[in-house]
């Protein structure tokens, strides 16, 4: 009988490890790293079975029995974060059970000094974070400006966009994203443009009024697609103030190549002669004064630039395209001489 009852308790024993072997087996990694990455998403109000279910479609656990007495057993079967997820290396039950209760990380986003409404959705989009047109076809932007009085004027968030580090969840609700967007051009951007005392004449340049503040961003735009260095940035506002004033078209390269390549200047092709006699509100060379909105979304050193406008005897200026350095000049005598200078002697 002794013997018979040990006999009982090794077969139990032998069973109990072929099943915790078996269990512990199934909790392993499912993924082929073939199929790396996986994006996963679960959607807002799915059920834990639903979520189990596209978990083994996903193919990101052997099996769906061993995943939930897991989780429920751990006491997360119902606390399960919603959002979008990227699994970029094969992951165990527990891993993915802990990666599932956190909640999908976040998301840096950088967004670099004149980049444009269209190249930001597109960025966001290629991450995951928008769907891509949710920025460019944005239809409650009369919402927005009941929040944020700077926006009166806007037609569009190009501007509006401060480049920035951001951080956003993947699959965003795009109101959720504009409005971080736009908080941080209120905490960043504003409090530089609102204490400042303009001396620019009404009509076309920037006071206190938040109607305002979209001419001083379209000139910020020029600035920021057309000199890179600040002290020179002061200067050409100090041009463009002058040309405003007198009647004199701003002829910036900048604007039409905005308008040639639909707003995008990443993988636009350069401007040809014929590109400047197109007719547009975006060409500053057949049409006086500023264009309807900003051509890309300015730093705050653009922004500093425009406010801190350098009065001087210049009227032209132009960029080396070897050194990025701006060329001033007096009148258009010294102007042409250095545009045969600078430009046409280094094609």
């Amino acid at each position: 009988m002794k013997a018979f009852l040990t006999g009982i308790f090794l077969i139990g024993a032998i069973l109990t490890g072929v099943v915790v072997n078996a269990f512990a087996k199934e909790l392993q990694p499912a993924l082929n790293p073939d199929k790396i990455p996986v994006i996963f998403n679960v959607p807002k109000g799915a059920s834990f079975n639903e979520i189990t279910d596209n978990l083994y479609s996903a193919g990101l656990i052997r099996s769906k029995i061993v995943f939930k007495i897991y989780a429920f057993f751990k006491g997360a079967a119902h606390r399960l974060q919603d959002g979008r997820y990227r699994f970029d290396y094969p992951v165990s039950i527990p891993e993915l059970l802990n990666i599932l209760l956190s909640g999908p990380k976040d998301i840096p986003a950088l967004i670099s000094p004149g980049m444009t409404l269209k190249e930001i959705d597109d960025r966001l989009s290629q991450e995951g974070i928008i769907k891509k047109g949710d920025l460019t076809n944005y239809e409650n932007l009369e919402k927005m400006k009941n929040i944020y009085g700077f926006l009166a004027e806007a037609d569009s968030l190009e501007g509006f966009l401060l480049p920035d580090t951001y951080k956003f969840r993947q699959n965003s609700d795009i109101e959720t994203a504009i409005t971080k967007f736009l908080d941080n051009f209120e905490n960043k951007a504003m409090s530089v443009i609102e204490p400042t005392d303009y001396s620019y004449k009404p009509g076309w340049g920037v006071d206190k009024k938040n109607d305002s503040v979209l001419k001083l961003l379209i000139i910020a735009s020029y600035l920021e697609k057309e000199i890179p260095d600040n002290e020179e940035r002061k200067i050409a506002a100090g041009i463009i103030e002058k040309r405003l004033k007198i009647g004199m078209p701003l002829q910036i390269d900048a604007t039409v190549l905005y308008n040639k390549c639909s707003g995008k200047f990443s993988g636009c092709s350069p401007l040809v002669r014929s590109d400047l006699k197109k007719d547009s509100a975006y060409n500053t060379y057949t049409r006086r004064g500023l264009t309807p909105a900003p051509i890309a979304n300015p730093s705050l050193d653009a922004i500093k630039a425009v406010i801190d406008k350098k009065d001087s005897n210049y009227l032209f200026y132009i960029s080396d395209p070897k050194t990025k350095k701006t060329i001033f000049s007096e009148n258009l005598e010294k102007h042409n001489i250095n545009r045969v200078k600078y430009l046409l002697n280094n094609k």
